[in-house]
């Protein structure tokens, strides 16, 4: 056998499920509860807010059925659980605070490591547009971690509140349909909730669509608002 064969068994050995694949050795089922705790604890410390929401006994459950399902792919146990709150979504279908409180906690999560992206100066982009046609062509890249998602549950809330340990009991409700943005400024994550036609906006801008194309298709009165509160909270990165 290859080298790369015998490499290749013995992952598919950790990585199965008891029933279809029983550890062949003493040693391959010692080795198989390590793995399987070691990403346990990688899911429990990314979503730490989602586990006190849930219980722990329930995550534990959804948490091993995700080893078991979705091994990992990177070289670091940091990005282990990317896709956690898509399977959540699945579980706990009937309660759907519980997939946008582990959307939010992991993005917010991954937002403080994003790579760097100085904000973008408004005052530099003007010294580059002196006419109307260069405005019109400008592009904007979004700042680091940026990534939106429209939620009708209190996530927010529930995100903030298991983070203090508030002593009166939390509740789920439901709220006005809404869109969540996540993003760094510098050196602090940031988020806010808007409305679905600033959410269409962003979204525009960030597939690319230039300040003129977003013109054409909204109002230039409030673009020009949502401008000078996007260059305030540092959502535009320099190219």
């Amino acid at each position: 056998m290859s080298l790369l064969a015998l490499q290749s068994a013995f992952r598919d050995e950790i990585v199965a499920d008891d029933d279809g694949l029983p550890p062949s050795s003493r040693g391959m089922a010692i080795y198989r509860d390590a793995y399987r705790g070691r990403l346990l604890a990688a899911l429990k410390s990314s979503f730490e807010r989602t586990r006190r929401w849930t219980g722990e006994e329930t995550f534990t459950a959804a948490a091993c059925h995700y080893i078991l399902t979705r091994p990992p792919v990177s070289w670091t146990l940091d990005e282990y659980g990317a896709d956690f709150s898509e399977l959540l979504a699945a579980l706990f279908a009937d309660d759907p605070e519980v997939f946008e409180l582990a959307w939010m906690e992991w993005r917010m999560g991954q937002v403080f490591a994003a790579p760097d992206r100085p904000a973008l100066d408004p005052a530099t982009l003007a010294a580059s547009c002196r006419t109307d046609a260069e405005w019109d062509r400008v592009s904007f890249r979004m700042a680091a971690g940026f990534s939106m998602l429209p939620i009708k549950t209190n996530c927010v809330e529930l995100w903030t509140g298991l983070a203090e340990n508030q002593s009166d009991p939390l509740a789920a409700t439901s709220v006005e349909p809404s869109w969540l943005l996540i993003w760094r400024n510098g050196l602090a994550p940031c988020y806010r909730l808007t409305t679905q036609r600033e959410a269409d906006a962003l979204s525009l801008l960030e597939r690319g669509s230039t300040l003129g194309e977003l013109a054409g298709v909204g109002d230039a009165g409030q673009l020009s608002t949502w401008l000078l509160q996007w260059f305030s909270e540092g959502i535009f990165a320099t190219a």
